[in-house]
């Protein structure tokens, strides 16, 4: 049966099928995470079908979807001629890492995309496990990369180079470390702030910073401290989604540093949660110096990064001692 969450979800994308994770995710009051899931889950119990009607004569395939495939020991080459003789599909590449096959495939839109990867890929029965990256733009031959209004530019290779492998640190510091240096420039902010919270979600336990000021960060732990949590970090929590200030400096959200934004002179601040499963672990949030219209296909990518960010220090908590504040 249907819980009152899928059946709002299936309304949404009967009335319009092209809405993005994000743009669900902020209608129904939950996670990006979680409309994944829920869309695959659906799919998977075919209690949904989604259905594409091709208009005569578009042979476009704007979609473009990178797979990273886990198969079952002994099967990646059974997986591999299965998935390349698929019409969707350009190239399948054997690999080393954390995943055997890369699958480089195109179709007319989202949707189809997500179908053929809950029913081929996931859906494989010598499958183990698979990951999906939509791919954003492509670097050209002179270096670069095309421009999508309003957004940073995004550095494709630098991210699909991340989601391939297996993230394993030594410790928070260094994770926070890489986010921060993903988020400048992978993401291209200029300037970038990564925290693990404590178990409960009340106190930011190990911070990182890039291309922020000593005295800013310094600020904002006390205030943190002294508020018992920030108003931006407790939404992040409480709806595990992201948060997009347009504009800092007036918006009534960033109240409490106000005369912080002014003083390091950003304008437009996105904060993500970095989930383990359902539970925030840690933020990840983007400074940018100008008025800046994020898309939701930007905050996508961004919020991928973080969730992958956020599986790896899971995977840190179960092996590794607990950190001590900064």
């Amino acid at each position: 049966m249907l819980d009152t969450i899928d059946q709002e979800l299936v309304r949404c994308l009967e009335q319009d099928a092209r809405m993005t994770n994000v743009a669900l995710a902020r209608r129904l009051g939950v996670s990006e995470k979680t409309v994944r899931t829920r869309i695959a889950r659906l799919l998977g119990s075919k209690a949904v079908r989604l259905e594409v009607v091709v208009a005569e004569g578009a042979g476009e395939r704007p979609s473009r979807m990178l797979y990273l495939v886990h198969a079952e020991p002994g099967h990646r080459f059974e997986v591999a001629r299965s998935l390349a003789r698929r019409s969707e599909v350009d190239s399948v590449h054997l690999s080393t890492g954390a995943y055997d096959l890369t699958v480089l495939a195109a179709f007319p839109d989202d949707a189809s995309a997500l179908e053929f990867f809950v029913r081929e890929v996931e859906g494989h029965p010598q499958v183990r496990a698979a990951q999906s990256c939509h791919l954003i733009s492509e670097v050209a031959a002179d270096g670069s990369p095309p421009q999508t209004e309003g957004d940073p530019d995004v550095d494709t290779e630098q991210i699909t180079a991340f989601l391939l492998r297996r993230p394993a640190p030594g410790g928070a510091e260094e994770l926070l470390d890489e986010a921060c240096r993903l988020a400048t420039e992978a993401l291209s902010a200029d300037r970038a702030l990564a925290s693990i919270l404590d178990p409960e979600g009340e106190e930011l336990r190990s911070t990182r910073a890039r291309g922020l000021s000593a005295s800013y960060v310094d600020a904002t732990i006390s205030r943190a401290k002294e508020q018992r949590g920030l108003p931006v970090v407790q939404k992040v929590i409480e709806t595990r989604q992201h948060v997009l200030v347009p504009d800092a400096r007036t918006d009534r959200l960033m109240a409490w540093a106000h005369d912080l934004v002014r003083d390091e002179g950003y304008v437009t601040f996105l904060t993500l949660p970095m989930l383990s499963g359902e539970r925030v672990v840690g933020v990840l949030s983007l400074y940018l110096d100008r008025p800046t219209a994020l898309s939701d296909s930007y905050v996508a990518t961004a919020q991928a990064l973080a969730d992958h960010l956020g599986m790896a220090w899971g995977r840190l908590e179960r092996t590794a001692p607990p950190v001590s504040g900064d």
